[in-house]
């Protein structure tokens, strides 16, 4: 009986994929081709979806064929950022060059051109802003007050005074699990842990522990960044001894991985140990956690100050301190260590008993530098810089109330003698589990009963700050540079705020000039209450003022006239006054001689009419031309892979080329868009005829109209009425001018602004919008079609999967028989 003696495989990359498909050796099938006959069903099926999708696909991109050379045109005559802006009236005053003549005419310039006869016979006075400046030191706000760079401490230097140090300050490394390692660090000012309200220093430690756990963000299993105090935590054994465990339950090690500084040292932690490979930290018996007996000398000895100046910044070390030092010496001592660093420009001295940094050249004082201090806070609170940062200017980084003071009032709070007003939430107020916090539709945080809360956790109170009648809040948080900005942003009070480092004062001036504009800060509010801004800046009542002239026009004379700005319009032209002069007599009055730039205006409008005309053509050749039919009279349709397979790319490009014709044919967008660029540009009646006179027409060939240019007549009314010329494209009155008209159109179908893109956009999408590229109607549809290609692949994918299981157990039973069949015919043989 004969067999077959093995069992082969095939890996084929048809419809298989990465399959081992059996082919029918021991059976004698040919298993891949009975499986492709069984699935071919399924193949047409996708093969069917591809194709409809090609076709969407190529509509779309004919479709932003049509909208980009509209989107294109109005970036090019329409948009304001244009040189070729065929829809302002500004580009056809500009192209109208008026020039100022006379002995005076430097003082004076004019653009467009005026109905009438205009001389300027003097200018006595400018229009002028509305300023107000205020010294930053003489507010009490900081900085220096004579225009010289000093940066000033604000508490004397006391060297021997006593200082709470911290003797475990440091970084304490915790190795949690496998590879995940947790740091926290402690100060060794801000972190003072001692035995108060029942409570062992040892404990307040571990609480300390715990808080800062709970303040490090780590990543936990997921990826996701979590409290670290969520899988750690630390406690006090019954020895008095600090334990970390795995405060999840997930089984995970907690050991000490390492420590730095007095943490190190003075709690004697070594990572080999057995203590440390136990996540436990032995404390002494009555161990002191904190050094009662230092002194600020002996803490500041080796620390390190930042010295800018002007821009330029050097890191100083603090000289070291010995027991006879008086602030005196150590002033001097320190500023031989700033003049190591920037020579004499620099210098340190007591005044006051506080100390004094200057900018100076020699031993002079230099005025016009800007001078800056920074420490770490408890560092400048040891120098008695009054906190991290000392400047010869104000700290605009400052907060109010660091700036003015706060204190506790029975009623609530008081900075500068204000009294404030408690703030509540805005809008719902929402619950954030991972952090623990409230916060309102605005992103304020609130408590659960809807207070706003300050950044120390605190009931926050407003402030009402009033400036020409407008009011805003402000609050003790709120820094320096943000009410500068809130100014700024406040178009209708109407003041701009500048500060200046080098001078220390701020700057406010109205935003527009004349006598109506002004800068008024009353004490008190409209409502009767103090006034931050009064505070803050002072008392004002700024005003601008008008500029005043004598002009002649027509012949007639009017003396005395007065503009609340320095450009104004006289019978159509804008004049520009920019200084003061007194004509002696009318022939050195200032004249005005008024040319037209024709061929800035004619080539613009030469080019639009060509683009527009392409535009019109490609849009009626787009919906108007028939699709390709074969010989059979069906349609070409877009190719599947299979049917490229047999061809070259040359073949394949000549279909496709014949297939994508007319695929817009019968669009019945770009038949109505076609209807309404014509109606633009031949509007009828007296608007046509207007047209006709400045040489633009329309005509009509070979079934697309378009838009004709007689640049003769054109120039000839540009000289004689350019303002004509201005209006036939520009005007929005009556029927509308002829740019205005056809930019309605093109925006209406082609915009790639605003919530609703123009037709085609919202259609097909377009370059030129990024987000409408993804969010159209045809990608819609094309979505559409990859999710049921998608899910008929999953059906093929399946019915392959289940015959070639199928076909692989038959092989595998066949073989199985003709190895048992040998067996046999073996032993019988014998």
């Amino acid at each position: 009986m004969a067999s077959v003696s093995g069992v082969s495989s095939s890996n084929t990359s048809s419809i298989y994929g990465s399959r081992n498909v059996l082919s029918g050796l021991a059976t004698g099938l040919d298993t891949e081709s009975m499986i492709e006959n069984a699935v071919s069903g399924f193949q047409t099926k996708i093969a069917s979806l591809q194709k409809r999708q090609t076709s969407l696909t190529w509509k779309q991109e004919a479709m932003r064929g049509v909208s980009t050379p509209m989107i294109q045109f109005a970036q090019k005559y329409t948009s304001y950022s244009s040189s070729t802006n065929l829809l302002s009236a500004n580009f056809f005053n500009k192209a109208v060059t008026t020039a100022a003549n006379g002995k005076y005419a430097d003082k004076i310039s004019a653009t467009g051109k005026s109905s009438s006869n205009v001389r300027i016979l003097n200018v006595t006075k400018l229009a002028t802003r509305a300023t107000y400046s205020v010294s930053a030191a003489a507010m009490g706000l900081g900085g220096s007050a004579d225009g010289k760079a000093a940066a000033m401490g604000t508490e004397k230097l006391e060297l021997d005074a006593a200082m709470s140090l911290s003797r475990v300050s440091g970084t304490l490394s915790l190795q949690y699990g496998a590879n995940r390692t947790i740091d926290i660090s402690f100060d060794e000012v801000e972190d003072l842990y001692t035995a108060e309200n029942g409570k062992s220093a040892a404990q307040a430690f571990v609480d300390g522990i715990n808080k800062k756990l709970a303040g490090t963000k780590v990543s936990n299993s997921s990826g996701e960044y979590v409290a670290a105090s969520t899988m750690v935590e630390a406690k006090l054994d019954d020895n008095g001894n600090v334990v970390f465990s795995d405060k999840a339950g997930a089984g995970n090690s907690v050991t000490i991985a390492g420590a730095t500084g007095k943490l190190k040292d003075n709690l004697g932690i070594d990572a080999s140990s057995t203590s440390s490979k136990a996540g436990t930290i032995d404390l002494a018996d009555n161990f002191a956690f904190v050094d009662e007996s230092a002194h600020r000398g002996e803490y500041l000895a080796g620390k390190s100050l930042k010295i800018t100046l002007d821009g330029k910044t050097k890191t100083v070390e603090l000289p070291g301190y010995e027991g006879s030092d008086t602030a005196e010496s150590y002033a001097a001592k320190l500023n031989d260590a700033l003049q190591k660093s920037f020579g004499s420009s620099i210098g340190a001295e007591l005044a006051d008993g506080k100390l004094k940094f200057t900018a100076q050249r020699g031993s002079t004082l230099q005025r016009g530098s800007t001078l800056s201090v920074t420490a770490d806070s408890a560092v400048g609170k040891a120098l008695g810089l009054g906190g991290a940062t000392a400047t010869s200017y104000l700290d605009t980084g400052r907060t109010l109330g660091s700036l003015l003071g706060v204190e506790s009032t029975d009623s609530g709070e008081r900075m500068k003698d204000i009294e404030g007003t408690a703030l509540k939430a805005e809008g719902k107020i929402t619950y954030n589990k991972t952090s623990n916090t409230w916060t309102d539709s605005k992103g304020n945080l609130v408590d659960k009963d809807g207070n706003r809360l300050g950044e120390d956790g605190k009931q926050l109170y407003g402030y009402t700050f009033e400036m020409n009648g407008e009011k805003l809040t402000f609050t003790r948080d709120t820094a320096m540079e943000s009410v500068l900005t809130a100014i700024n942003s406040n178009t209708a009070m109407g003041v701009t705020a500048t500060f200046s480092k080098i001078t220390n004062s701020i700057q406010f001036t109205s935003r527009e000039t004349g006598e109506a504009s002004g800068i008024t800060i009353n004490a008190k509010t409209e409502d009767g209450a103090d006034n931050l801004a009064a505070k803050l800046f002072g008392t004002a009542d700024a005003r601008g003022e008008d500029a005043k002239l004598s002009m002649e026009i027509n012949g007639q004379t009017y003396q005395n006239v007065t503009r609340a700005d320095n450009t104004f319009d006289v019978d159509g032209m804008s004049i520009t006054l920019k200084g003061t002069f007194e004509a002696a007599s009318t022939d050195d009055a200032v004249s005005f001689t008024t040319t037209s730039d024709a061929d800035k205006i004619v080539d613009a409008i030469n080019s639009m009419v060509k683009d527009l005309n392409d535009i019109l053509k490609n849009v009626h050749d787009s919906y108007s031309t028939l699709p390709n039919y074969k010989s059979d009279n069906s349609r070409y349709e877009p190719l599947s892979d299979s049917d490229k397979d047999d061809m070259s790319d040359s073949a394949i490009e000549k279909y496709e080329e014949k297939a994508k014709q007319g695929i817009l044919f019968g669009d019945s967008d770009l038949s109505s868009l076609y209807s309404k660029l014509v109606s633009a540009i031949s509007p009828g009646g007296t608007a046509s005829a207007t047209l006709s006179k400045l040489g633009i027409t329309t005509s009509y060939s070979d079934g697309v109209t378009s838009v004709t240019v007689d640049e003769e007549a054109l120039r000839s009314a540009l000289s004689n009425d350019p303002d004509s010329v201005r209006d036939a494209f520009v005007s929005t009155t009556g029927v509308g001018g002829l740019m205005t008209n056809v930019s309605k159109v093109v925006s209406d179908y082609a915009a790639t602004t605003g919530a609703t893109k123009g037709i085609l956009v919202e259609k097909a999408g377009s370059t030129y919008s990024a987000l409408s590229l993804l969010n159209n109607t045809l990608q819609d549809q094309i979505d559409n079609y990859d999710e049921q290609i998608s899910k008929w692949q999953d059906k093929l994918s399946d019915k392959i999967d289940y015959y070639t299981k199928m076909f692989t157990r038959l092989e595998t039973l066949t073989n199985q028989m003709n190895s048992q069949s040998s067996m046999l015919s073996g032993l019988m043989g014998n």
